[in-house]
This record gives C-alpha cells, sequence and structure tokens, in this order.
C-alpha cells in the first residue's frame, strides 16, 4: 500500500472526511490493535514495559496511515516517478513521525476508564488548538474497546494525527502511539501526554512516581534535505530519540536563533545513573546518593541543528584537551584568540592560564552565549579562579567579541595582495596555481607581526556534513589569517571531529574531505610542527580528535615534556583556585603522554592517501635502512659493552665519570643521526613521522 504525506497544513476545505469511513478504520485498527497484542501473549513475546513488537508497529503504522490518508482529498495529490509523493502544488510531502511514549506507576482506575482516556487523548494532541488555528469543527474520531481480563485499548483519527493507546491496569502501565504526517515536532508532545496520562497510583499501592520512557522516529523513505525540522536529524535522533535506553529525556530549552538551533536535554542512561538515585540524591536520607549528589546528575547535553557538541559528564575532558596541550606547549602563552567556543567552557580554560593577560573570544551568536549562561551555568563558572568572576564571560582578561569570526581575523590579519607588478605577497588574487604554487611559502609571512600566542579554534566540526561547514574550512584566507595572527612562536589547535577507524579510506577520498582540506592548508602555510592525538572521554559516542600545529619546530621541547616536568608546569603555571581543589578535573602530565604518540588509525590513514604512499614504503617508517641499523647498533653496542665489561664495585671516581661521559657523547651522536634524516619531514603532518618524535625526545 503506498503512502502518500503531506508537509504543510492543509485548509479545511481540503480534507475530504467521510466520517462513517474514519470510524471503520478506527474501529478495524482498534480490532487490529487487539488482534497483535493478544498474538504476541501467546508467543511469549511480552516481558512488560519498554518492549515493542517491530511487526505490529510496522503494520500498526501501515493501517493507520491507510485510515489517515482517506481522510484527504486524493484529487490534491500526484505521484511522480522519483517514488514521492507531491501535493497539488508541487511541494514535496513530509515523511510520517511517530510518537511512542510508554508510562509506568499509573493509577488503575484512570488506566480501566474509556471516558478518562478519550479526554486525555483529545488533549495530548490539541484538538482545541488545532480547531481554533484552522477554524476546523473537525473532532478526534475515536473508538476503544475494553478487555475484562486485560485493559483498554482505543485509536483516535483526526486530520494529519492518529493516537493510539493500549493499558495494563493491574500493573499501572499505558502504551501510546502518535503519529503525525505533518511537519510538526512531535517531541513537543511528550510532557503534555505525560500531564494528561500520567496520573499517579493511589498511595495504598506504594508505586513509585510515575516513569517515563519514550522514543521518536522518522519513517519512510525520505530526503534529510527536505525534512522541516532539521533538529530531528543528526545525533539528536539518531543516538537519543530512537531508542528507549534512557530513563529520562527531558527538554531544559529549545532555542532558534538568527544561525542555528540549539536544544539542552538532560538524558539519564540506566547503566550509569537511575530515575530512583535522581531521587534519592536530593533527599537527606543519608543514602550514598544523598552525600554524593554530583555522581547523579543527569546528563546534560546541547545539541546544535541537532548536532551534539557538548555534554555536562565530558565537559572537562573534552575542554582541557583542546586547550591545555596548546597552552602547555608554548610554555609562557599572553595573548589567546578563541574561534567560537560559545557554551564559555573554553574560555573558563584559558582563563586558568597565570601568563595570560588578554583572550580575544570571537562567538558569533549571542543568543547561544546567553543560552548557555542560562541552562548550561558550569561550562561558564569561574567563580573559583581567584581573582576571576563568577561568569567567565565577565572577567576583565576577556573580550568577547559577537562578530563572525572568518570576517574578523581576515580583516585584522589578511591584508589585499596586489598582483599587477607580477609580485605575489598574498595568493588572494588573479594568479593561476602554478604561480601560486611556486612562491610557497608566502612572502611576507615572517614581516606581518602576529600578536596572539595560541589560537583555539572551537567552531563547527570540519567533519560535519553542511554548507557553512564547507564555507569556514575552504576559506583558505581565513586560515592563512589565522597563520598570521600567530606570533613567531604561536600555536594553534583544533578539534577534528570524531576520530577516525582502523579501516577508514583516507580522509581526502571518503566523506571526510573538509578535515583533509584544513591539514592541507595549515601545512601549506609554513607551520613547521604538526601533532594529532585522540580522546575518548568526550562524552561523544567516539573518540574525538585534535590536530596542533606550531608556526616553530622548537615548541615540540614542550610538548614532549614526560610525566613529571608536565605535572611540575601544572602546579606553577595555574591559578589557584578559592576552594583549595585543584583547578584541572582530567589533564594532567600522564594525559599529555598518551596524547604524544598519535594512534595508529590515524598512521594507517595517513599512508592510504596516494601522495604520502611512497612515503610510507621508506626505510624511516618500515624501519631504517640496514646501513642506518649497523650505526645505531654499534653505537649502541659500544655503550652496553662497556658497562659489561666494566666493574662498577671497583672502578674508582675518574674511571665511572669518563663511562658516563661515553654514553652521553654516544647518545648525542645517535640523537643527532636521527634528527638530521628528519630535517626533510618537518613542516609536514605525518602521524608516523611523529611517533618517531617522541622517541627522540
Amino acid at each position: 500500500m503506498l503512502k502518500r504525506n503531506s508537509d504543510q497544513k492543509l485548509k479545511d476545505d481540503n480534507y475530504g472526511l467521510n466520517e462513517s469511513w474514519a470510524e471503520s478504520c478506527a474501529m478495524f485498527s482498534t480490532i487490529f490493535i487487539l488482534a497483535a497484542f493478544l498474538t504476541a501473549i501467546l508467543l511469549g513475546l511480552f516481558v512488560g514495559i519498554g518492549v515493542h513488537y517491530v511487526l505490529f508497529i510496522d503494520d500498526l503504522n501501515e493501517t493507520l496511515n491507510v485510515c489517515h490518508t482517506s481522510v484527504i482529498d486524493s484529487k490534491n495529490f500526484s505521484y511522480d516517478s522519483s517514488d514521492n509523493y507531491k501535493h497539488g502544488n508541487g511541494s514535496k510531502i513530509s515523511s510520517i513521525r511517530q510518537l511512542s511514549i510508554d508510562l509506568k506507576n499509573v493509577s488503575p482506575s484512570f488506566l480501566k476508564s474509556e471516558k478518562r482516556l478519550v479526554e486525555a487523548m483529545n488533549n495530548a494532541i490539541g484538538v482545541d488548538d488545532f480547531q481554533k488555528f484552522t477554524g476546523s469543527s473537525h473532532n478526534l474520531i475515536s473508538n476503544c474497546h475494553q478487555s475484562p481480563s486485560k485493559g483498554v485499548s482505543c485509536v483516535g483519527v483526526m486530520p494529519e494525527k492518529t493516537i493510539a493507546l493500549t493499558t495494563w491496569p493491574n500493573d499501572g502501565v499505558i502504551s501510546l502511539f502518535i503519529i503525525s504526517t505533518d511537519s510538526s515536532d512531535l517531541t513537543d508532545y511528550v510532557d503534555d501526554v505525560k500531564g494528561y496520562f500520567g496520573i499517579p497510583a493511589d498511595s495504598t499501592l506504594r508505586w513509585e512516581n510515575v516513569q517515563m520512557m519514550w522514543t521518536h522516529h522518522i519513517l519512510g523513505s525520505y530526503s534529510k534535505k527536505n525534512l522541516t525540522n532539521i533538529e530531528l536529524e543528526g545525533d539528536i535522533q539518531d543516538f537519543y530519540f530512537k531508542f528507549l535506553t534512557h530513563e529520562l529525556k527531558k527538554k531544559v530549552a529549545s532555542v532558534q536563533t538568527k544561525f542555528q538551533k540549539i536544544d539542552v536535554y538532560d538524558f539519564i542512561d540506566p547503566k550509569i545513573n537511575t530515575i530512583g538515585s535522581l531521587e534519592r540524591s536530593v533527599t537527606n536520607d543519608g543514602s550514598y546518593e544523598s552525600l554524593h549528589p554530583e555522581f547523579f546528575k543527569p546528563n546534560r547535553i546541547v545539541f546544535l541543528d541537532g548536532v551534539q557538541q557538548s555534554t555536562s559528564i565530558g565537559d572537562a575532558q573534552y575542554h582541557e584537551a583542546l586547550v591545555h596541550p596548546a597552552m602547555f606547549t608554548h610554555g609562557a602563552p599572553k595573548r589567546v584568540a578563541i574561534i567560537g567556543g560559545g557554551e564559555g567552557a573554553t574560555l573558563r580554560e584559558v582563563l586558568k592560564h597565570q601568563s595570560v593577560d588578554y583572550v580575544a573570544m570571537i562567538e558569533i551568536d549571542e543568543i547561544m552565549v546567553n543560552a548557555s549562561k542560562e541552562h548550561l551555568p558550569s561550562w561558564s563558572d569561574c567563580s573559583d579562579l581567584i581573582g576571576s568572576s563568577e561568569s567567565c564571560m565577565d572577567d576583565p582578561r576577556a573580550d568577547v567579541y559577537y562578530e563572525d569570526a572568518m570576517r574578523w581575523f581576515i580583516d585584522r590579519f589578511s591584508p589585499e595582495c596586489d598582483c599587477s607588478s607580477g609580485q605575489e605577497h598574498r595568493h588572494f588574487c588573479e594568479c593561476d596555481d602554478e604561480t601560486y604554487d611556486s612562491q610557497l611559502p608566502k612572502d611576507g609571512h615572517e614581516t606581518i607581526q602576529g600578536e596572539f600566542d595560541v589560537v583555539i579554534m572551537d567552531a563547527l566540526d570540519p567533519t560535519d556534513d553542511n554548507a557553512f561547514t564547507e564555507y569556514l574550512y575552504y576559506n583558505d584566507r581565513f586560515l592563512e589569517s589565522m597563520f598570521d595572527s600567530l606570533t613567531e612562536n604561536g600555536v594553534i589547535i583544533m578539534q577534528l571531529g570524531d576520530s577516525i577507524d582502523l579501516d577508514d579510506a583516507h580522509d581526502a577520498v571518503n566523506g571526510f574531505h573538509t578535515r583533509a582540506n584544513v591539514i592541507r592548508v595549515l601545512e601549506r602555510y609554513g607551520f613547521e610542527s604538526f601533532h594529532v592525538y585522540d580522546e575518548d572521554h568526550c562524552g561523544f559516542f567516539y573518540p574525538w580528535s585534535y590536530v596542533l600545529a606550531c608556526k616553530k619546530a622548537s615548541c615540540r621541547q614542550n610538548f614532549y615534556r614526560n610525566e613529571a616536568e608536565v605535572n611540575v608546569a601544572i602546579h606553577n603555571k595555574m591559578i589557584r583556585t578559592k576552594s583549595g581543589r585543584h583547578p584541572l578535573k582530567y589533564f594532567d602530565g600522564f594525559t599529555m603522554g598518551m596524547y604524544q604518540t598519535p594512534s595508529r588509525p590515524w598512521q594507517e590513514s595517513f599512508c592510504r592517501n596516494t601522495t604520502n604512499s611512497q612515503l610510507c614504503d621508506l626505510g624511516f617508517y618500515n624501519g631504517k635502512s640496514q646501513h642506518d641499523v649497523d650505526e645505531d647498533l654499534n653505537m649502541l653496542s659500544h655503550v652496553v659493552g662497556n658497562y659489561r665489561h666494566h666493574n662498577i664495585s671497583d672502578a674508582i671516581e675518574a674511571e665511572f665519570f669518563n663511562l658516563e661521559t661515553k654514553v652521553m657523547n654516544n647518545m648525542i651522536l645517535l640523537k643527532r643521526s636521527m634528527e638530521e634524516r628528519i630535517k626533510t619531514f618537518l613542516g609536514k603532518f605525518n602521524p608516523i613521522f611523529a611517533r618517531h618524535l617522541h622517541h627522540i625526545f
């Protein structure tokens, strides 16, 4: 049966509502529901709340859709060869949206009452509001059936929406399905459904509070580009709305700005936390939860246009991994620029450094910053830092610019070039590729004095698939202006999105071509040292990748410091807190040590790029050439031989000093020989090379 759906609210006169047919559909749907449930029970499939029957849902969707589309005048629709129905005006029809909700610990008397259930159905899907909006007199056409041994099953049909439910009074359970063929966001119905159907049971039953679990699905064949509600796609739909795995899904805020849709949700994953633990954590009953409430808070997640940006359980891990490797690699940054970072957490981490005198945060969306202050207060909380402010945005060292970061950097650090004289100062002029490539690196890079020691890119993930991401990361002039904004020993760091897998092709040939372009451009502008690393505790579904690039190779001395040296630097350079707690929750010397060695997938991906395949066949990567190996072994064997044949216990002090000197001299020679061989690889993004550097330093 072909389904026809509408992506807009149709006028009242566009509906040819045949009440007798609708009633028949409702009756048939009710009978179908009862039959499906009876079959499931006989087969022993139903085990309690949270169990959904795939075949039952698919058949129910088709059945209800037949009833639903039957009330729409067929003359307003046409069918084209691309298997898409169109409305009479030529617009594409939207997909079907389904909201499934399970409630438990509901009043048994309520679950047995057909009258009260039908009233709740009318209220939940907003029949009164629909009539006011359309001027229509259409009511919800409903039909219920009560089973003596089970409960009540009902189906209600009205233009563009259908609701079905079944109750189990003895268990205090009700399952509901709301199906819509318009473009409305069904997740907005969740709180109303709980309010109208979540009637608490009598206290004599000693049941817990009413609990709810829900899922949201977009059904049928559709194009994501044609979806009206973009926030219902991406991470928020694929990882959260589709599954019943969360005990809590609660919308905290939803804000539409000029630039994006901001959604903030609280989630409880039963593998980590439970509703019961959350409820005990806000009591004074002496339980572990009440004594340590910080461990049992919901995980608050912010989404931008449906894409997950940050989580409360991974806030420190993500932002500390983004900021502190660059800050400690520089050593003593005084001036820092942040691109994006609307939540305020990146600014919070930068302000923890004693050396910082000034921070420029360039965020295009002021509403995002204000919404974060209200709904994500801990992200921008600097109240515990001595000398700072309640909000990091108000710290005297920080300036927040609500501007386009691309324009902000280009206006300040990328002057127009002039090709008329034949001398290209910058490549942003009418010069062909051959001329451009022959003049790399660009003249003038060393003569333009940058003003930032560290630039932190905390904008959109380069792996995001949208037009603005390409606009941002394919603008070479913007990336060049960031290079020129840096001081002589400047460092830039940016997040690269979810990490690659071992079996992935190179980014240049798969869907992550934007990320590959960013690295290519950074190489082109003269950064001398590249370091890529992963952090897998950010609260995302994959490890997260970052790249750090230095204008001077000398930064490696700091980047490759050992665990003790990093911990000493943290102790000496971080601002103290009023509470006496450590200013960092996650980052330390051991964590920095993990960042120093690129992961194997990054190395494998590098070698899968056709332009790098020959480099990966060189002895430097697969083991040194035999001559180099022999040379190194001779030096090391000489050192070992001295130890073996020298009786330390009988050695006089002068002989022991000579032995120590020989060891040190041989190690210096070994290091110099390796440094000589790697000169040709300076200034290139090369995870395998970086792995070797880790051993040298």
